[in-house]
């Protein structure tokens, strides 16, 4: 192509605008001629001239060449412009490399195999960085590794004082989005600059990246505050392992005492995973209640009664020592859950409390008051649950419930009758008595306990008559209360013998008026 538009004599359209321009600036009317004569293949020959125009390593044919195009384009009506600026841009850029300061001369070709973006790194391999932000701007690529790799050669150099190195740095790339300090930081590392690669670290926006270089740096303290400021429960967990890991153990929790974030993180975590790290943790700081408390979970589920009650008097001395009122209660909590073991085992070495055959679960073991009292009235072993209640201070009423509940839950419908016989009040009332029956389903002893709901109103034993399928007790009820509506509505509900008694009431009830 070149060849064609030189060449002496050539008449090929290219080589003809091409001299038409040198007349035009000669100011010969051969210029008009000589656009008259290839305006029919115009667009090749401005075509030519811009491919030509790539291949020229003079800086004055380039110009003359796109000169000959601009010129060519005037005349045509229509033409796509951008082929033309495009190469306007990339002559631009092959000339700035070309430049004898730089010596890269690549031909148009190789430019583009290359790609602009692989030129601007060889020219950030150079040191060119002035060249290789303006190629960058010029081109619109992004300029952060080149800020990157000059700031990188600038530690690794640089004799300056390592705070004036660091001002520098930052003032350069302040605000330059996408800027990696940590890739910065790990070349001061490196280096051997220490102090240099932690200022640096400061300025990274990305926790992560400053919480692993710090990690390597021994820089554990101010790893782990980083990673608490980002507020990553992963990462904090993580600077965590790696303490742990390579840290003694008091100087592990002197770490994160001063640090509410990391040791709740620890205990969480320990409670779950390492309950021999939270014992040691609760000891370091001195919190004996919990300790007492998480002894106290480790005894719970010990099989061996022997190893239980070692833990718990390791519970119970450590809470002892404390010297503290607020663990008082717990010290008082854990000496009767030892007295209530004890009698758990002595009621499981008894015989008479071995398991009936009709009866209940497995042994005492584990049990709390309350539910060892049910047990025993399960075994029919009144007396004994009377003196637990006794021994450990069981209100009244929770006595009573728990006595009612475990007599309904084995059908011992005589022990009910003979406890309501021996006793005129109930601490809970005879309404739960009822209660407790109905839902069993015996009727007729719920009944029993009717009248003795002294305190509810006629409605409500009448109520409650009904649901025995009581209809003329209820129906008594109403009368006595003069309650015609109510006996109307109970009239509706009877059938046979009882609507003819509940009729007679309500004759009785109305002459009573």
């Amino acid at each position: 192509m070149t060849v064609d538009l030189f060449k002496t004599g050539s008449t090929t359209p290219g080589a003809v605008l091409l001299d038409a321009v040198d007349q035009l600036e000669k100011g010969s009317p051969k210029a008009d001629d000589n656009i008259q004569l290839i305006k029919s293949s115009m667009v090749d020959a401005v075509d030519s001239c811009i491919a030509a125009a790539g291949y020229e390593y003079s800086v004055h044919w380039q110009k003359q060449l796109l000169k000959a195009a601009s010129f060519g384009k005037s005349v045509l009506d229509l033409y796509d412009s951008d082929e033309f600026v495009n190469m306007c841009e990339t002559l631009r850029v092959l000339n700035a490399v070309r430049f004898y300061q730089v010596g890269l001369p690549l031909s148009y070709e190789q430019f583009f195999r290359l790609s602009p973006e692989r030129l601007v790194a060889r020219l950030v391999t150079r040191r060119e960085y002035l060249l290789a932000l303006r190629l960058s701007e010029f081109l619109r690529l992004s300029q952060d590794r080149i800020f990157v790799h000059w700031a990188c050669q600038k530690v690794r150099t640089s004799s300056e004082d390592e705070e004036l190195i660091c001002s520098a740095i930052v003032k350069k790339l302040q605000g330059k989005h996408g800027v990696s300090f940590e890739e910065i930081a790990r070349a001061a590392f490196e280096e051997g600059r220490h102090h240099l690669a932690t200022r640096l670290l400061e300025y990274e926006s990305r926790a992560g990246k400053q919480v692993l270089l710090l990690l390597k740096m021994s820089e554990d303290t101010i790893a782990l505050d980083k990673a608490v400021e980002s507020g990553d429960t992963d990462l904090i967990l993580y600077v965590l392992l790696q303490l742990r890991k390579h840290l003694p153990l008091a100087s592990f929790f002197r770490t994160i005492s001063t640090r509410p974030v990391a040791s709740a993180l620890v205990e969480s975590t320990a409670s779950a995973q390492d309950r021999s790290l939270l014992k040691d943790l609760y000891y370091q700081d001195d919190r004996r209640l919990d300790g007492a408390l998480l002894i106290f979970s480790d005894a719970n589920v010990q099989t061996d009664s022997q190893a239980r009650q070692d833990r718990l008097r390791s519970a119970l001395r450590l809470v002892s020592d404390a010297k503290d009122p607020a663990t008082a209660f717990t010290a008082r909590s854990l000496e009767e859950y030892q007295r209530l073991m004890r009698l758990h085992e002595t009621i499981d070495n008894d015989a008479d409390s071995k398991i009936p055959d009709d009866g209940a679960s497995t042994g005492f073991a584990g049990l709390s008051v309350h539910e060892t009292i049910y047990e025993l009235f399960q075994r029919r072993q009144g007396k004994r649950a009377a003196r637990v209640q006794s021994d450990f201070k069981v209100a009244d009423k929770t006595f009573w419930w728990i006595r009612l509940r475990a007599h309904v839950a084995k059908r011992e419908w005589r022990e009910i009758e003979d406890l309501a016989k021996a006793n005129k009040k109930s601490p809970i009332g005879w309404e739960a008595f009822y209660n407790e029956v109905l839902n069993a389903g015996n009727t007729k002893l719920a009944s029993m306990f009717v009248p003795r709901c002294t305190e509810a109103t006629p409605q409500v034993r009448s109520e409650m008559y009904v649901k025995c399928g009581l209809l003329v007790r209820a129906g008594e009820e109403l009368s006595k209360a003069k309650d015609h509506m109510g006996l109307d509505e109970l009239r509706a509900k009877a059938v046979g013998q009882d609507a003819v008694e509940i009729e007679r009431l309500i004759t009785v009830t109305s002459k009573k008026r």
